[in-house]
Protein backbone atom coordinates (compact mmCIF):
# COMPACT_ATOMS: atom_id res chain seq x y z
CA UNK A 1 0.00 0.00 0.00
CA UNK A 2 3.04 2.33 0.33
CA UNK A 3 1.62 3.78 3.54
CA UNK A 4 0.83 2.68 7.06
CA UNK A 5 -2.59 1.04 6.74
CA UNK A 6 -3.37 1.68 10.42
CA UNK A 7 -3.77 5.37 9.58
CA UNK A 8 -5.98 5.08 6.53
CA UNK A 9 -9.13 7.05 7.30
CA UNK A 10 -12.64 5.71 6.98
CA UNK A 11 -15.56 7.94 7.93
CA UNK A 12 -13.10 10.45 9.38
CA UNK A 13 -11.37 7.97 11.67
CA UNK A 14 -8.04 6.15 11.19
CA UNK A 15 -8.37 2.36 11.09
CA UNK A 16 -6.33 2.08 14.28
CA UNK A 17 -8.89 4.18 16.14
CA UNK A 18 -11.78 2.16 14.71
CA UNK A 19 -10.08 -1.03 15.91
CA UNK A 20 -9.24 0.36 19.33
CA UNK A 21 -12.86 1.41 19.86
CA UNK A 22 -14.07 -2.15 19.24
CA UNK A 23 -11.23 -3.91 21.07
CA UNK A 24 -11.47 -1.70 24.16
CA UNK A 25 -15.19 -2.48 24.34
CA UNK A 26 -14.42 -6.22 24.39
CA UNK A 27 -11.15 -6.53 26.32
CA UNK A 28 -9.74 -5.05 29.51
CA UNK A 29 -6.24 -5.07 28.00
CA UNK A 30 -5.35 -3.91 24.51
CA UNK A 31 -1.80 -3.81 23.13
CA UNK A 32 -0.44 -2.60 19.81
CA UNK A 33 2.38 -4.45 18.05
CA UNK A 34 4.53 -2.06 16.03
CA UNK A 35 8.16 -1.34 15.38
CA UNK A 36 7.32 2.35 15.23
CA UNK A 37 5.87 3.03 18.69
CA UNK A 38 6.18 6.80 18.22
CA UNK A 39 3.33 6.65 15.71
CA UNK A 40 0.97 5.46 18.43
CA UNK A 41 2.10 7.83 21.20
CA UNK A 42 -1.25 9.67 21.23
CA UNK A 43 -3.12 6.48 22.05
CA UNK A 44 -3.01 5.39 25.65
CA UNK A 45 -2.17 1.82 24.73
CA UNK A 46 1.12 -0.01 25.34
CA UNK A 47 3.07 -0.64 22.15
CA UNK A 48 5.01 -3.89 21.90
CA UNK A 49 8.11 -3.87 19.70
CA UNK A 50 9.74 -6.86 18.01
CA UNK A 51 12.78 -8.19 19.83
CA UNK A 52 14.33 -9.32 16.54
CA UNK A 53 13.42 -7.32 13.45
CA UNK A 54 12.65 -8.85 10.07
CA UNK A 55 10.68 -11.86 11.28
CA UNK A 56 7.29 -10.44 10.35
CA UNK A 57 3.91 -10.98 11.99
CA UNK A 58 5.02 -14.18 13.74
CA UNK A 59 7.51 -12.15 15.80
CA UNK A 60 4.73 -9.69 16.65
CA UNK A 61 2.53 -12.59 17.73
CA UNK A 62 5.32 -13.99 19.87
CA UNK A 63 6.12 -10.67 21.56
CA UNK A 64 2.42 -9.89 22.05
CA UNK A 65 1.79 -13.23 23.76
CA UNK A 66 4.80 -12.67 25.99
CA UNK A 67 3.69 -9.15 26.93
CA UNK A 68 0.00 -9.84 27.50
CA UNK A 69 -1.37 -10.17 31.00
CA UNK A 70 -3.88 -12.84 30.04
CA UNK A 71 -3.33 -16.38 28.77
CA UNK A 72 -5.79 -16.13 25.87
CA UNK A 73 -5.01 -13.27 23.51
CA UNK A 74 -6.90 -12.03 20.47
CA UNK A 75 -4.73 -10.85 17.59
CA UNK A 76 -6.07 -8.77 14.74
CA UNK A 77 -4.44 -7.03 11.80
CA UNK A 78 -4.51 -3.24 11.72
CA UNK A 79 -6.12 -3.21 8.29
CA UNK A 80 -9.54 -4.65 9.17
CA UNK A 81 -11.96 -1.71 9.20
CA UNK A 82 -15.15 -3.52 10.20
CA UNK A 83 -14.34 -5.47 13.35
CA UNK A 84 -17.41 -6.97 14.97
CA UNK A 85 -17.39 -7.12 18.78
CA UNK A 86 -20.03 -9.86 18.95
CA UNK A 87 -18.10 -12.00 16.49
CA UNK A 88 -14.90 -11.57 18.51
CA UNK A 89 -16.77 -12.59 21.68
CA UNK A 90 -18.15 -15.63 19.85
CA UNK A 91 -14.60 -16.67 18.94
CA UNK A 92 -13.49 -16.16 22.55
CA UNK A 93 -16.00 -18.78 23.73
CA UNK A 94 -14.32 -21.34 21.47
CA UNK A 95 -10.85 -21.24 23.03
CA UNK A 96 -11.47 -23.25 26.26
CA UNK A 97 -8.84 -26.01 26.01
CA UNK A 98 -7.38 -25.10 22.61
CA UNK A 99 -4.09 -23.38 21.92
CA UNK A 100 -5.56 -21.37 19.06
CA UNK A 101 -8.95 -20.53 17.59
CA UNK A 102 -8.74 -19.68 13.91
CA UNK A 103 -11.60 -18.65 11.61
CA UNK A 104 -11.61 -20.77 8.46
CA UNK A 105 -13.84 -19.25 5.82
CA UNK A 106 -14.24 -20.23 2.18
CA UNK A 107 -11.73 -17.46 1.47
CA UNK A 108 -9.16 -19.18 3.71
CA UNK A 109 -7.72 -19.01 7.21
CA UNK A 110 -7.68 -15.78 9.19
CA UNK A 111 -4.63 -16.08 11.49
CA UNK A 112 -4.73 -12.37 12.28
CA UNK A 113 -8.31 -12.35 13.48
CA UNK A 114 -7.81 -15.17 15.94
CA UNK A 115 -7.17 -16.21 19.52
CA UNK A 116 -3.91 -17.71 20.76
CA UNK A 117 -3.01 -19.12 24.17
CA UNK A 118 0.36 -18.66 25.84
CA UNK A 119 0.91 -22.40 25.43
CA UNK A 120 1.85 -21.55 21.84
CA UNK A 121 4.94 -19.61 22.92
CA UNK A 122 7.48 -22.48 22.86
CA UNK A 123 6.26 -23.67 19.47
CA UNK A 124 6.30 -20.16 18.02
CA UNK A 125 9.80 -19.60 19.43
CA UNK A 126 10.98 -22.84 17.84
CA UNK A 127 9.57 -21.81 14.46
CA UNK A 128 11.11 -18.34 14.71
CA UNK A 129 14.51 -19.84 15.50
CA UNK A 130 14.15 -22.27 12.58
CA UNK A 131 13.23 -19.46 10.19
CA UNK A 132 9.67 -20.75 9.65
CA UNK A 133 7.96 -17.39 9.72
CA UNK A 134 4.46 -18.09 8.40
CA UNK A 135 2.01 -17.98 11.28
CA UNK A 136 0.13 -21.06 10.09
CA UNK A 137 3.32 -23.15 10.07
CA UNK A 138 3.16 -23.71 13.84
CA UNK A 139 -0.47 -24.86 13.85
CA UNK A 140 0.31 -28.58 13.36
CA UNK A 141 2.26 -28.52 16.65
CA UNK A 142 -0.66 -27.05 18.61
CA UNK A 143 -4.24 -27.82 19.47
CA UNK A 144 -6.15 -25.66 17.01
CA UNK A 145 -9.89 -25.09 16.82
CA UNK A 146 -10.80 -24.11 13.27
CA UNK A 147 -14.11 -22.26 13.28
CA UNK A 148 -15.80 -23.03 9.98
CA UNK A 149 -17.83 -20.50 8.05
CA UNK A 150 -21.05 -22.42 8.72
CA UNK A 151 -20.56 -21.81 12.46
CA UNK A 152 -20.87 -18.06 11.95
CA UNK A 153 -24.54 -18.29 10.94
CA UNK A 154 -25.57 -15.75 13.56
CA UNK A 155 -23.44 -13.08 11.89
CA UNK A 156 -24.39 -11.33 8.71
CA UNK A 157 -21.92 -10.20 6.09
CA UNK A 158 -18.85 -12.18 7.07
CA UNK A 159 -17.00 -10.83 4.05
CA UNK A 160 -17.26 -7.38 5.60
CA UNK A 161 -16.32 -8.48 9.13
CA UNK A 162 -13.20 -10.26 7.86
CA UNK A 163 -12.23 -7.91 5.05
CA UNK A 164 -8.82 -6.33 5.10
CA UNK A 165 -6.91 -3.85 3.02
CA UNK A 166 -4.08 -5.33 0.97
CA UNK A 167 -4.09 -3.16 -2.13
CA UNK A 168 -5.18 0.30 -3.25
CA UNK A 169 -8.05 -1.45 -5.11
CA UNK A 170 -9.20 -3.07 -1.85
CA UNK A 171 -9.17 0.35 -0.19
CA UNK A 172 -11.07 1.97 -3.07
CA UNK A 173 -13.82 -0.69 -2.79
CA UNK A 174 -14.12 -0.09 0.96
CA UNK A 175 -14.39 3.67 0.46
CA UNK A 176 -17.14 3.18 -2.12
CA UNK A 177 -19.10 1.10 0.37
Amino acid sequence: MNENKAFLELEGKPLVERSLTVLEAVFSEVLISSNKPELYATYEVPVIVDEIFGRGPLEGLYQGLKAATYDDVFFVACDMPFLNAALIRFLSFQISTYDAVIPQLHSGLHPLHAFYHRRCLPTIKHNLEAGRLKIIDFYPSCSVRYVEETEFQAFSDLSKAFCNVNTPDDWAKILKG
